[in-house]
């Protein structure tokens, strides 16, 4: 039973992942830092900060 759970794991998991969403949504959080950034920072440390955040998220690994 274990042997067929991995099995379909291993053959369903590249087929349920789906990248360009996964990017979207990191890329999402780098807004979403950048405003709770603004509240408590001065901008030219936020816009660093977000600089960052969407140069990684656009990346494919």
């Amino acid at each position: 039973m274990r042997i067929l759970a991995i099995t379909l794991l291993v053959l369903i998991g590249p087929y349920g992942s789906n990248d360009a969403a996964q990017a979207q949504s990191s890329c999402k959080v780098c807004s979403d830092q950048q405003r709770a950034c603004m509240k408590n920072y001065a901008g030219p440390t936020c816009k660093t900060e977000y600089q960052m955040c969407m140069k990684s998220c656009g990346k494919k690994s």
